[in-house]
C-alpha cells in the first residue's frame, strides 16, 4: 500500500482523497495545509502539519491538490527537484483509453472521460465529468474544470484553465496561460495568458 500525502485540505483536496480512498494500493496518509491547525482530522485522514512538514512523514508519493495553477507548478518544481516522487489519482470510474499517455502527479476526478491519442501532461487536473476527446494534449500545471468538453485533437498550453461547463470545438489551440470562462464556447484559437468567455468566446479585455 503506497502512502500519499495530499497537499491541500480544501475542497478539492477533499475530492482528491476521496478518490485516494476508492484506488486499490493507495492509502491517504495525511493532508499538508499551511492554514488547517495540525492535529485536525478531515475525512478520517489526519493534517499534519504545513506544507513544508513533509520530509518528516513517511510516504511514497505527494499529490498536489491546490486550485492555482502557479503555486502548484512552484511546488511540484520544487518537489520533483529534491527527488520526490509525485504521485497520479485516478478515480475508478473514470474511462481512459488505453493509448492516452498520463504524466506525474495528475489528479483525474470522478467520471471523467479520456478518449484515444491523448496525453496529460504532468501536475495537471482532470476534475469532474469532464470529457478530452481523442488526440488532445493538455499542458502541463493545467485545470480541465468539472463538466466541461474538449472537441478531438484540440491543444491546451501549460498553467491554462477550461471553466466548469465550458466548451472547447475541435482542433482548437488555448495558449500557455490562458482561461475560458464557465460555460463558454471556444471556437478559434485562444493565445497566450488571454482570458476568454462567452458563446461563442470573446476575449475579455480590462477596461
Amino acid at each position: 500500500m503506497k502512502k500519499i500525502l495530499i497537499f491541500g485540505a480544501g475542497g478539492h483536496g477533499q475530492v482528491v482523497a476521496d478518490a485516494l480512498l476508492l484506488m486499490d494500493g493507495a492509502d491517504p496518509a495525511a493532508f499538508l495545509d499551511d492554514g488547517v491547525p495540525a492535529g485536525t482530522k478531515i475525512l478520517g485522514i489526519p493534517v499534519t502539519g504545513g506544507f513544508t512538514s513533509y520530509r518528516e512523514i513517511p510516504h511514497d508519493g505527494i499529490v498536489l491538490a491546490l486550485g492555482n495553477a502557479e503555486l502548484r507548478k512552484k511546488i511540484f518544481k520544487q518537489l520533483t527537484e529534491d527527488g520526490e516522487k509525485m504521485f497520479t489519482v485516478i478515480h475508478p470510474s473514470t474511462v481512459i483509453s488505453p493509448n492516452v499517455k498520463i504524466g506525474d502527479g495528475c489528479m483525474i476526478m470522478a467520471g471523467a472521460v479520456i478518449n484515444t491519442g491523448a496525453e496529460i501532461k504532468d501536475n495537471t487536473i482532470i476534475n469532474t465529468n469532464s470529457t478530452i476527446e481523442h488526440h488532445n494534449s493538455i499542458g502541463p500545471h493545467s485545470h480541465i474544470a468539472p463538466g466541461s468538453t474538449l472537441g478531438g485533437e484540440v491543444v491546451v498550453g501549460e498553467e491554462s484553465m477550461v471553466g466548469i461547463g465550458a466548451t472547447v470545438l475541435p482542433r482548437i489551440n488555448m495558449g500557455s496561460r490562458s482561461t475560458l470562462g464557465a460555460g463558454s464556447t471556444a471556437i478559434k484559437n485562444i493565445p497566450d495568458d488571454t482570458t476568454w468567455v462567452g458563446t461563442p468566446a470573446k476575449e475579455l479585455i480590462n477596461k
